[in-house]
Protein backbone atom coordinates (compact mmCIF):
# COMPACT_ATOMS: atom_id res chain seq x y z
CA UNK A 1 0.00 0.00 0.00
CA UNK A 2 1.03 3.67 -1.14
CA UNK A 3 0.50 6.84 0.11
CA UNK A 4 -0.62 8.09 -3.50
CA UNK A 5 -4.05 9.37 -2.99
CA UNK A 6 -3.49 10.29 0.96
CA UNK A 7 -6.60 12.26 1.71
CA UNK A 8 -8.91 8.49 1.29
CA UNK A 9 -5.84 6.44 2.84
CA UNK A 10 -6.34 8.18 5.64
CA UNK A 11 -9.46 8.55 5.63
CA UNK A 12 -9.49 4.85 5.31
CA UNK A 13 -7.39 4.58 8.39
CA UNK A 14 -9.99 6.46 10.61
CA UNK A 15 -12.70 4.27 9.49
CA UNK A 16 -10.70 1.09 9.97
CA UNK A 17 -9.94 2.73 13.51
CA UNK A 18 -13.86 3.77 14.21
CA UNK A 19 -14.96 -0.08 13.26
CA UNK A 20 -12.94 -1.02 16.07
CA UNK A 21 -13.90 1.56 18.37
CA UNK A 22 -17.68 0.90 17.65
CA UNK A 23 -17.29 -3.00 18.41
CA UNK A 24 -15.42 -2.42 21.81
CA UNK A 25 -12.26 -3.74 20.69
CA UNK A 26 -11.43 -0.65 22.19
CA UNK A 27 -13.33 -0.05 25.40
CA UNK A 28 -13.72 3.70 26.22
CA UNK A 29 -10.67 5.02 28.11
CA UNK A 30 -8.25 2.31 26.35
CA UNK A 31 -5.02 3.35 24.83
CA UNK A 32 -4.99 3.17 21.23
CA UNK A 33 -2.09 2.32 18.88
CA UNK A 34 1.00 4.21 18.33
CA UNK A 35 1.40 6.87 15.62
CA UNK A 36 4.19 4.42 14.46
CA UNK A 37 2.54 1.54 15.49
CA UNK A 38 -0.88 2.32 13.44
CA UNK A 39 1.47 3.37 10.13
CA UNK A 40 2.95 0.10 10.14
CA UNK A 41 0.17 -1.74 10.15
CA UNK A 42 -1.13 0.11 7.34
CA UNK A 43 2.01 0.27 5.46
CA UNK A 44 2.07 4.14 5.51
CA UNK A 45 4.02 6.76 6.92
CA UNK A 46 3.65 8.29 10.07
CA UNK A 47 2.20 11.79 8.69
CA UNK A 48 -0.56 9.77 7.38
CA UNK A 49 -1.80 7.77 10.57
CA UNK A 50 -1.29 11.14 12.16
CA UNK A 51 -3.70 12.28 9.80
CA UNK A 52 -6.50 9.74 10.64
CA UNK A 53 -6.03 10.31 14.47
CA UNK A 54 -6.77 13.77 13.89
CA UNK A 55 -9.30 13.32 11.45
CA UNK A 56 -10.81 11.10 14.75
CA UNK A 57 -9.98 13.70 17.05
CA UNK A 58 -12.32 16.72 15.47
CA UNK A 59 -14.93 13.60 15.65
CA UNK A 60 -14.34 13.41 19.52
CA UNK A 61 -13.78 9.98 18.94
CA UNK A 62 -10.17 9.72 20.05
CA UNK A 63 -8.25 11.85 23.00
CA UNK A 64 -4.42 13.22 22.31
CA UNK A 65 -2.81 12.79 26.06
CA UNK A 66 0.69 14.49 26.05
CA UNK A 67 3.44 12.31 25.54
CA UNK A 68 1.07 9.22 26.15
CA UNK A 69 -0.45 8.87 23.27
CA UNK A 70 -4.26 8.43 21.86
CA UNK A 71 -7.10 6.73 23.79
CA UNK A 72 -10.80 5.95 22.92
CA UNK A 73 -12.69 8.68 23.84
CA UNK A 74 -15.00 8.48 26.96
CA UNK A 75 -18.75 10.46 25.38
CA UNK A 76 -20.87 11.81 27.77
CA UNK A 77 -24.88 10.61 27.66
CA UNK A 78 -26.27 12.60 24.08
CA UNK A 79 -28.42 15.68 25.10
CA UNK A 80 -32.21 14.66 25.05
CA UNK A 81 -33.99 14.91 22.08
CA UNK A 82 -30.77 15.84 19.60
CA UNK A 83 -29.77 13.22 17.31
CA UNK A 84 -29.40 9.87 17.95
CA UNK A 85 -27.39 7.91 20.10
CA UNK A 86 -23.65 7.87 19.74
CA UNK A 87 -22.93 3.87 18.89
CA UNK A 88 -19.68 3.25 21.48
CA UNK A 89 -21.28 3.37 25.18
CA UNK A 90 -21.88 6.14 27.05
CA UNK A 91 -18.77 6.32 29.81
CA UNK A 92 -21.05 4.99 32.56
CA UNK A 93 -24.49 3.41 31.87
CA UNK A 94 -27.23 1.90 33.94
CA UNK A 95 -26.82 -1.69 33.64
CA UNK A 96 -29.63 -3.68 31.75
CA UNK A 97 -29.00 -7.58 31.04
CA UNK A 98 -32.08 -8.30 30.06
CA UNK A 99 -32.29 -11.40 28.25
CA UNK A 100 -28.90 -12.34 28.30
CA UNK A 101 -28.59 -13.22 32.05
CA UNK A 102 -31.98 -15.43 32.06
CA UNK A 103 -30.52 -17.02 28.99
CA UNK A 104 -27.69 -17.91 30.25
CA UNK A 105 -29.64 -19.44 33.94
CA UNK A 106 -31.22 -21.54 31.76
CA UNK A 107 -28.17 -23.44 30.95
CA UNK A 108 -28.18 -25.65 34.20
CA UNK A 109 -30.67 -27.91 32.08
CA UNK A 110 -29.66 -31.30 33.31
CA UNK A 111 -30.45 -32.16 29.78
CA UNK A 112 -26.86 -30.28 28.49
CA UNK A 113 -24.07 -32.93 29.16
CA UNK A 114 -21.35 -30.51 28.87
CA UNK A 115 -22.17 -27.53 31.35
CA UNK A 116 -18.91 -25.36 30.49
CA UNK A 117 -20.89 -21.72 31.36
CA UNK A 118 -20.79 -21.32 35.25
CA UNK A 119 -17.43 -20.84 37.59
CA UNK A 120 -18.22 -24.36 39.46
CA UNK A 121 -15.71 -27.08 39.95
CA UNK A 122 -16.74 -30.90 39.78
CA UNK A 123 -18.18 -31.75 42.28
CA UNK A 124 -15.65 -34.51 43.09
CA UNK A 125 -13.09 -31.84 44.11
CA UNK A 126 -14.56 -31.04 47.15
CA UNK A 127 -14.98 -33.00 50.23
CA UNK A 128 -18.55 -33.59 50.50
CA UNK A 129 -18.17 -36.96 52.63
CA UNK A 130 -15.85 -35.26 55.48
CA UNK A 131 -18.05 -32.18 55.54
CA UNK A 132 -21.50 -34.42 55.77
CA UNK A 133 -19.17 -36.28 58.60
CA UNK A 134 -18.35 -32.66 60.32
CA UNK A 135 -22.08 -31.95 60.05
CA UNK A 136 -23.30 -34.48 61.46
CA UNK A 137 -20.65 -34.64 64.47
CA UNK A 138 -21.42 -30.88 65.10
CA UNK A 139 -24.76 -31.68 65.50
CA UNK A 140 -24.75 -34.17 67.71
CA UNK A 141 -22.33 -32.14 70.13
CA UNK A 142 -24.72 -28.89 69.38
CA UNK A 143 -28.39 -29.89 68.62
CA UNK A 144 -29.19 -26.06 69.89
CA UNK A 145 -27.63 -24.73 67.15
CA UNK A 146 -30.51 -25.89 64.61
CA UNK A 147 -32.29 -23.25 65.89
CA UNK A 148 -30.21 -20.59 67.29
CA UNK A 149 -30.52 -17.24 66.12
CA UNK A 150 -27.15 -15.78 67.03
CA UNK A 151 -23.71 -17.34 66.99
CA UNK A 152 -22.07 -15.60 69.64
CA UNK A 153 -18.91 -17.52 70.89
CA UNK A 154 -18.96 -19.15 67.59
CA UNK A 155 -18.53 -16.51 65.48
CA UNK A 156 -16.09 -15.18 67.49
CA UNK A 157 -13.89 -18.53 67.32
CA UNK A 158 -14.76 -18.11 63.52
CA UNK A 159 -13.18 -14.57 63.54
CA UNK A 160 -9.91 -15.96 65.19
CA UNK A 161 -9.64 -18.41 62.71
CA UNK A 162 -10.23 -16.30 59.55
CA UNK A 163 -7.69 -13.83 61.56
CA UNK A 164 -5.06 -16.72 61.04
CA UNK A 165 -6.32 -16.82 57.24
CA UNK A 166 -5.32 -13.43 56.47
CA UNK A 167 -2.12 -13.14 58.15
CA UNK A 168 -1.09 -16.39 55.93
CA UNK A 169 -1.95 -14.19 53.37
CA UNK A 170 -0.08 -11.22 54.63
CA UNK A 171 -3.14 -8.97 56.08
CA UNK A 172 -2.80 -7.98 59.25
CA UNK A 173 -6.24 -8.03 60.61
CA UNK A 174 -7.83 -7.57 64.22
CA UNK A 175 -10.41 -10.34 64.58
CA UNK A 176 -13.33 -7.90 65.63
CA UNK A 177 -12.96 -6.72 62.35
CA UNK A 178 -14.11 -9.09 60.48
CA UNK A 179 -17.62 -9.99 59.21
CA UNK A 180 -18.38 -13.45 57.94
CA UNK A 181 -21.27 -13.47 55.66
CA UNK A 182 -23.30 -15.57 52.83
CA UNK A 183 -20.16 -16.01 50.07
CA UNK A 184 -18.51 -13.03 48.54
CA UNK A 185 -21.59 -11.83 46.80
CA UNK A 186 -23.19 -10.58 49.59
CA UNK A 187 -20.06 -8.57 50.95
CA UNK A 188 -19.98 -7.09 47.71
CA UNK A 189 -23.54 -5.86 47.69
CA UNK A 190 -22.97 -4.72 51.59
CA UNK A 191 -20.01 -2.59 50.25
CA UNK A 192 -21.81 -1.06 47.41
CA UNK A 193 -24.87 -0.54 49.26
CA UNK A 194 -22.54 1.60 51.89
CA UNK A 195 -21.00 3.62 49.29
CA UNK A 196 -23.29 4.41 46.93
CA UNK A 197 -26.81 5.48 46.01
CA UNK A 198 -28.74 4.45 42.65
CA UNK A 199 -27.70 6.45 39.67
CA UNK A 200 -23.83 6.81 41.20
CA UNK A 201 -21.47 5.63 39.05
CA UNK A 202 -18.77 2.07 39.91
CA UNK A 203 -15.77 1.43 38.36
CA UNK A 204 -15.19 -2.34 37.10
CA UNK A 205 -13.16 -4.42 34.96
CA UNK A 206 -14.29 -4.91 31.48
CA UNK A 207 -14.94 -8.05 30.60
CA UNK A 208 -16.26 -8.49 33.85
CA UNK A 209 -18.79 -11.36 35.97
CA UNK A 210 -21.70 -10.96 35.19
CA UNK A 211 -22.80 -11.70 38.65
CA UNK A 212 -21.61 -8.42 39.30
CA UNK A 213 -23.35 -6.51 36.89
CA UNK A 214 -26.40 -8.09 38.00
CA UNK A 215 -25.94 -6.88 41.35
CA UNK A 216 -25.36 -3.26 40.26
CA UNK A 217 -28.28 -3.63 37.93
CA UNK A 218 -30.28 -4.51 41.12
CA UNK A 219 -29.07 -1.39 43.23
CA UNK A 220 -29.62 0.90 39.95
CA UNK A 221 -25.86 1.72 39.30
CA UNK A 222 -24.31 2.65 36.44
CA UNK A 223 -21.02 0.75 35.23
CA UNK A 224 -17.94 2.27 33.99
CA UNK A 225 -15.76 -0.24 32.63
CA UNK A 226 -12.27 -0.39 32.84
CA UNK A 227 -10.29 -2.64 30.21
CA UNK A 228 -9.10 -5.58 31.78
CA UNK A 229 -6.16 -7.84 29.67
CA UNK A 230 -5.42 -11.75 30.29
CA UNK A 231 -1.58 -10.08 30.79
CA UNK A 232 -2.00 -8.37 33.82
CA UNK A 233 -5.68 -7.33 34.72
CA UNK A 234 -7.05 -4.37 35.00
CA UNK A 235 -5.79 -1.37 32.82
CA UNK A 236 -3.85 1.50 35.45
CA UNK A 237 -3.87 3.96 32.67
CA UNK A 238 -7.54 3.53 31.34
CA UNK A 239 -8.40 3.91 34.82
CA UNK A 240 -6.68 7.09 35.87
CA UNK A 241 -8.06 8.42 32.35
CA UNK A 242 -11.58 7.66 33.33
CA UNK A 243 -11.02 8.98 36.90
CA UNK A 244 -9.39 12.43 35.11
CA UNK A 245 -12.21 12.60 32.53
CA UNK A 246 -15.22 10.47 32.90
CA UNK A 247 -17.60 10.95 36.05
CA UNK A 248 -17.41 11.18 39.15
CA UNK A 249 -16.59 7.64 40.39
CA UNK A 250 -17.88 6.26 44.14
CA UNK A 251 -15.50 3.50 43.76
CA UNK A 252 -14.04 0.16 42.10
CA UNK A 253 -14.79 -3.26 42.13
CA UNK A 254 -11.51 -5.46 40.86
CA UNK A 255 -10.25 -9.08 41.08
CA UNK A 256 -6.43 -8.86 41.13
CA UNK A 257 -6.34 -12.44 41.39
CA UNK A 258 -7.30 -14.80 38.45
CA UNK A 259 -10.27 -12.21 37.22
CA UNK A 260 -13.41 -13.42 36.33
CA UNK A 261 -13.89 -14.07 32.90
CA UNK A 262 -9.81 -13.41 32.33
CA UNK A 263 -8.01 -14.93 34.27
CA UNK A 264 -5.67 -12.25 34.64
CA UNK A 265 -3.22 -12.13 37.64
CA UNK A 266 -2.72 -8.48 38.55
CA UNK A 267 1.31 -7.88 39.22
CA UNK A 268 2.08 -6.67 42.92
CA UNK A 269 3.71 -2.99 41.52
CA UNK A 270 0.15 -2.65 39.63
CA UNK A 271 -1.74 -3.68 42.72
CA UNK A 272 0.72 -0.78 44.26
CA UNK A 273 -0.22 2.11 41.99
CA UNK A 274 -3.70 1.08 41.75
CA UNK A 275 -3.74 2.14 45.52
CA UNK A 276 -1.44 5.28 44.80
CA UNK A 277 -4.20 5.79 42.19
CA UNK A 278 -7.11 5.46 44.77
CA UNK A 279 -5.55 7.33 47.58
CA UNK A 280 -5.07 10.51 44.78
CA UNK A 281 -8.75 10.83 43.55
CA UNK A 282 -10.56 9.23 47.06
CA UNK A 283 -11.60 5.89 45.67
CA UNK A 284 -12.32 3.13 47.96
CA UNK A 285 -11.65 -0.41 46.54
CA UNK A 286 -13.44 -3.42 47.07
CA UNK A 287 -11.06 -5.92 46.14
CA UNK A 288 -12.88 -9.30 45.40
CA UNK A 289 -10.58 -12.06 46.27
CA UNK A 290 -12.41 -15.55 45.63
CA UNK A 291 -10.08 -17.29 43.24
CA UNK A 292 -6.80 -15.72 45.56
CA UNK A 293 -6.44 -19.71 46.84
CA UNK A 294 -6.93 -21.07 43.77
CA UNK A 295 -3.22 -20.46 42.82
CA UNK A 296 -1.16 -23.16 40.73
CA UNK A 297 2.57 -21.79 41.49
CA UNK A 298 4.60 -22.24 44.26
CA UNK A 299 2.79 -18.48 46.43
CA UNK A 300 -0.30 -17.62 46.99
CA UNK A 301 -0.75 -14.12 45.43
CA UNK A 302 -0.75 -11.36 47.75
CA UNK A 303 -3.87 -8.95 48.10
CA UNK A 304 -3.81 -5.36 47.52
CA UNK A 305 -5.58 -5.11 51.12
CA UNK A 306 -1.90 -6.12 52.30
CA UNK A 307 -0.50 -2.75 51.58
CA UNK A 308 -3.48 -0.94 52.36
CA UNK A 309 -2.54 1.91 55.11
CA UNK A 310 -5.11 4.14 55.33
CA UNK A 311 -8.50 2.01 54.97
CA UNK A 312 -8.58 2.40 50.82
CA UNK A 313 -9.92 -1.43 50.49
CA UNK A 314 -12.82 -3.56 51.68
CA UNK A 315 -11.59 -6.96 51.06
CA UNK A 316 -13.67 -9.76 50.40
CA UNK A 317 -13.35 -13.39 50.06
CA UNK A 318 -14.60 -16.92 50.54
CA UNK A 319 -14.70 -20.44 50.85
CA UNK A 320 -17.20 -21.54 47.85
CA UNK A 321 -14.75 -21.93 45.34
CA UNK A 322 -11.99 -23.22 47.01
CA UNK A 323 -13.46 -25.44 49.59
CA UNK A 324 -17.17 -26.42 49.71
CA UNK A 325 -19.13 -24.14 47.25
CA UNK A 326 -22.80 -25.14 49.01
CA UNK A 327 -21.38 -23.52 52.62
CA UNK A 328 -21.56 -20.11 50.98
CA UNK A 329 -19.37 -18.53 53.64
CA UNK A 330 -17.55 -15.47 52.96
CA UNK A 331 -15.94 -12.65 55.24
CA UNK A 332 -15.14 -9.28 54.57
CA UNK A 333 -12.38 -6.79 56.24
CA UNK A 334 -14.15 -3.43 55.70
CA UNK A 335 -11.34 -1.53 58.32
CA UNK A 336 -13.28 2.01 58.91
CA UNK A 337 -16.34 0.79 57.07
CA UNK A 338 -17.04 -2.60 59.29
CA UNK A 339 -19.98 -1.40 61.55
CA UNK A 340 -22.34 0.54 58.65
CA UNK A 341 -21.80 -3.24 56.95
CA UNK A 342 -22.77 -4.93 60.06
CA UNK A 343 -25.45 -2.72 60.40
CA UNK A 344 -26.82 -2.86 56.89
CA UNK A 345 -26.33 -6.87 57.40
CA UNK A 346 -28.48 -6.89 60.17
CA UNK A 347 -31.05 -5.09 58.31
CA UNK A 348 -30.96 -7.64 55.65
CA UNK A 349 -29.82 -11.46 56.10
CA UNK A 350 -29.29 -10.83 60.28
CA UNK A 351 -26.45 -13.16 60.48
CA UNK A 352 -24.99 -16.71 58.49
CA UNK A 353 -25.78 -19.82 60.39
CA UNK A 354 -24.60 -20.86 63.55
CA UNK A 355 -24.14 -24.26 62.30
CA UNK A 356 -22.40 -23.58 59.33
CA UNK A 357 -19.73 -21.03 61.21
CA UNK A 358 -19.15 -23.77 63.50
CA UNK A 359 -18.14 -26.38 60.84
CA UNK A 360 -15.81 -24.11 59.43
CA UNK A 361 -14.73 -22.88 62.48
CA UNK A 362 -13.79 -26.50 62.97
CA UNK A 363 -12.28 -26.63 59.53
CA UNK A 364 -9.86 -24.12 60.49
CA UNK A 365 -8.84 -24.68 63.78
CA UNK A 366 -8.39 -28.52 61.98
CA UNK A 367 -5.68 -27.06 59.16
CA UNK A 368 -8.41 -29.90 56.90
CA UNK A 369 -9.09 -26.19 54.75
CA UNK A 370 -5.39 -25.72 53.84
CA UNK A 371 -5.03 -29.38 52.70
CA UNK A 372 -7.88 -29.71 50.76
CA UNK A 373 -7.21 -26.40 48.86
CA UNK A 374 -3.91 -27.50 48.05
CA UNK A 375 -5.47 -30.40 46.46
CA UNK A 376 -8.27 -29.00 44.05
CA UNK A 377 -5.49 -26.29 42.92
CA UNK A 378 -3.51 -29.20 41.81
CA UNK A 379 -5.82 -30.76 40.03
CA UNK A 380 -7.44 -27.66 38.98
CA UNK A 381 -3.96 -26.36 37.35
CA UNK A 382 -3.59 -30.06 35.63
CA UNK A 383 -7.33 -29.57 34.36
CA UNK A 384 -6.90 -26.13 33.04
CA UNK A 385 -3.75 -27.18 31.21
CA UNK A 386 -5.69 -30.14 29.01
CA UNK A 387 -8.76 -28.14 28.30
CA UNK A 388 -6.71 -24.96 27.04
CA UNK A 389 -4.57 -27.03 24.94
CA UNK A 390 -7.48 -28.76 23.45
CA UNK A 391 -9.08 -25.68 22.38
CA UNK A 392 -5.94 -24.52 20.13
CA UNK A 393 -5.86 -28.21 18.62
CA UNK A 394 -9.92 -28.02 17.58
CA UNK A 395 -10.34 -23.85 17.34
CA UNK A 396 -10.05 -22.57 14.00
CA UNK A 397 -6.63 -20.77 13.48
CA UNK A 398 -6.65 -16.89 15.31
CA UNK A 399 -7.77 -18.31 18.50
CA UNK A 400 -6.13 -16.41 20.75
CA UNK A 401 -6.11 -17.74 24.91
CA UNK A 402 -3.74 -16.86 27.41
CA UNK A 403 -2.92 -19.42 30.33
CA UNK A 404 -4.10 -18.02 33.73
CA UNK A 405 -1.84 -18.78 36.64
CA UNK A 406 -4.75 -19.92 39.24
CA UNK A 407 -8.76 -20.66 39.01
CA UNK A 408 -10.94 -22.23 36.82
CA UNK A 409 -11.38 -20.35 33.68
CA UNK A 410 -9.96 -19.53 30.38
CA UNK A 411 -10.97 -16.76 28.28
CA UNK A 412 -11.06 -17.92 24.29
CA UNK A 413 -10.57 -15.14 21.82
CA UNK A 414 -12.18 -16.81 18.47
CA UNK A 415 -11.15 -14.99 15.37
CA UNK A 416 -12.64 -11.58 14.99
CA UNK A 417 -15.67 -12.40 12.82
CA UNK A 418 -17.18 -15.17 15.37
CA UNK A 419 -19.85 -14.92 17.01
CA UNK A 420 -20.42 -16.96 20.41
CA UNK A 421 -23.68 -16.34 21.13
CA UNK A 422 -24.81 -17.56 18.25
CA UNK A 423 -22.32 -20.60 18.54
CA UNK A 424 -23.62 -21.14 21.57
CA UNK A 425 -26.84 -21.61 20.66
CA UNK A 426 -25.78 -24.09 17.98
CA UNK A 427 -23.89 -26.21 20.49
CA UNK A 428 -26.87 -26.85 22.92
CA UNK A 429 -27.83 -28.81 19.91
CA UNK A 430 -25.11 -31.40 20.86
CA UNK A 431 -25.41 -31.07 24.69
CA UNK A 432 -22.63 -28.24 25.56
CA UNK A 433 -23.07 -24.81 26.74
CA UNK A 434 -20.43 -22.36 27.35
CA UNK A 435 -20.84 -18.44 28.81
CA UNK A 436 -20.47 -16.22 25.69
CA UNK A 437 -18.48 -12.97 25.88
CA UNK A 438 -21.32 -10.75 25.29
CA UNK A 439 -22.78 -11.69 28.69
CA UNK A 440 -19.63 -9.70 30.72
CA UNK A 441 -20.39 -6.34 29.39
CA UNK A 442 -23.26 -3.71 30.71
CA UNK A 443 -22.85 -2.83 26.76
CA UNK A 444 -22.50 -5.22 23.27
CA UNK A 445 -19.28 -6.37 23.67
CA UNK A 446 -17.13 -9.23 23.21
CA UNK A 447 -18.84 -10.83 20.82
CA UNK A 448 -16.52 -13.28 19.04
CA UNK A 449 -15.30 -14.25 23.23
CA UNK A 450 -16.10 -16.95 25.39
CA UNK A 451 -15.41 -18.32 28.22
CA UNK A 452 -15.11 -22.24 29.17
CA UNK A 453 -15.32 -23.58 32.74
CA UNK A 454 -12.18 -26.18 33.44
CA UNK A 455 -13.49 -27.52 36.81
CA UNK A 456 -14.32 -30.68 35.18
CA UNK A 457 -11.58 -33.39 34.88
CA UNK A 458 -10.16 -34.10 31.81
CA UNK A 459 -11.41 -36.63 29.64
CA UNK A 460 -11.02 -37.50 26.38
CA UNK A 461 -15.57 -37.11 26.05
CA UNK A 462 -14.47 -33.65 27.39
CA UNK A 463 -12.06 -33.68 24.77
CA UNK A 464 -14.71 -34.67 22.28
CA UNK A 465 -16.95 -32.43 23.17
CA UNK A 466 -14.42 -28.95 23.01
CA UNK A 467 -13.80 -30.50 19.30
CA UNK A 468 -17.32 -30.61 18.74
CA UNK A 469 -17.44 -26.50 19.29
CA UNK A 470 -14.62 -25.99 17.51
CA UNK A 471 -15.65 -27.76 14.43
CA UNK A 472 -19.29 -25.86 14.88
CA UNK A 473 -16.94 -22.51 14.97
CA UNK A 474 -15.13 -23.34 12.04
CA UNK A 475 -18.07 -24.02 10.06
CA UNK A 476 -19.57 -20.58 11.11
CA UNK A 477 -16.85 -18.68 9.72
CA UNK A 478 -16.60 -20.60 6.39
CA UNK A 479 -20.53 -19.33 6.07
CA UNK A 480 -20.26 -16.09 7.05
CA UNK A 481 -17.30 -15.77 4.01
Amino acid sequence: MTDTAYPALYQRIAASLQQQLDSGHYPPGSRLPSVRTLAAEHGVNVLTALAAYRYLEQQQRVVARPRAGYFAALLPHPAPGRGQPSPLPAAAALVDLKSRMSTLLQLGDERIHWQLHMAEASPTLYPSAELARRLQSTLTRQPGLIGAHLPGDIQRRLCHGLQRVAAERGLSLQADGILPCHGITEGISLALRHLTRPGDTVAVETPVYFGLLQTLQGLGLKALEIPCTPDSGLSLEALEFALRHGPAVKCLVCVPHFQNPTGALMPDEHKKRLLQLASQYGLVLIEDDVFGDLYYGSERPTPIKAWDHHDQVIYCASFTKSYAPSLRLGWVAAGRHHAALAQLQASSTLTVSPLLQAVLADVLDSGDYQRTSARIRQQLASQMHATADAVLRHFPKGTRIRKPQGGMLLWVECPPQSDTTALLQAALADGISFAPGMAFSAEPRFGHCLRINCGQPFTPALEAAIASLGQRLATQLLQAR
